[in-house]
């Protein structure tokens, strides 16, 4: 616990500092956290955004859940259940909304507390505060509003799905990319429709080249609850 209250002190500081650094982008062998929660807005926004690094918790004894929000049709259940037990996710739970209306009723935010409540996260994945879907904006408020009200402490690494973001962190998953295409491969429903598979394996191996983390990597916007919270109420209100 010392550990953890010392490296989201050391984040703090650094991100006062940060503006004002010329340098490229930090690498990171894995992020520090031994309880992982993943926000998905949808059924393989997951595995798109950071199906690498979960696999990389997995492997290291890490304990990972992850939280959909939207549009859980059967199939689209079986096929995260599918992808899920690839990467070797402890915990699935998915929620009954619609897309476009999590803000619309109050039940996603207490589903979301009571999750958040349970698992004890010390780090969370959700999608980067910009990305460009309702959804992916809808779930970042979401957390910054329990951020506030539970002063939760813990990093926030926001993962590219339908926007790139600008990364301030970089994860080598070269090794995990064999399966984490696996897992890709489990979303038939929306490959049929969406080149997801090639669209995320591109991404990866584009950020490795940039970043220099490896041949593929995951990029990430890291922020410190308090920062997130604090970016979603000056942009979101």
């Amino acid at each position: 616990m010392k550990r953890q209250l010392l490296w989201r002190n050391v984040y703090r500081l650094y991100e006062a500092f940060e503006p004002l650094l010329k340098h490229s982008i930090p690498k990171e062998d894995k992020p520090l956290g031994a309880r992982v929660v993943v926000l998905a807005p949808h059924i393989d926004d997951e595995t798109i955004g950071c199906g690498g690094v979960m696999l990389k918790h997995v492997a290291a004894g890490d304990r990972v859940a992850v939280l959909t929000f939207a549009d859980c049709t059967p199939e689209r259940i079986a096929e995260g259940r599918a992808a899920g037990s690839i990467l070797g996710v402890h915990r699935q739970e998915f929620l009954p909304y619609v897309s476009r209306g999590l803000l619309n009723r109050p039940e996603p935010g207490v589903q979301l507390a009571e999750f958040l409540s349970g698992e004890k996260p010390d780090l969370v994945y959700a999608p980067s505060l910009f990305d460009r879907h309702t959804d992916h904006v809808a779930v970042n408020i979401l957390l910054a509003r329990f951020s506030r009200q539970h002063r939760l402490g813990v990093m926030v690494y926001g993962y590219e799905v339908w926007s790139t973001t600008t990364p301030n962190v970089a994860v080598d998953i070269t090794a995990q990319q064999p399966n984490k295409a696996q897992a890709l491969a489990c979303f038939a429903s929306q490959n049929r429709t969406t080149d997801w598979y090639t669209a995320a394996l591109a991404l990866n191996c584009y950020r490795g080249i940039t970043t220099g983390a490896g041949k593929y990597a995951e990029a990430f916007l890291r922020l410190t609850s308090v920062r997130h919270a604090a970016l979603v109420q000056e942009n979101w209100g």
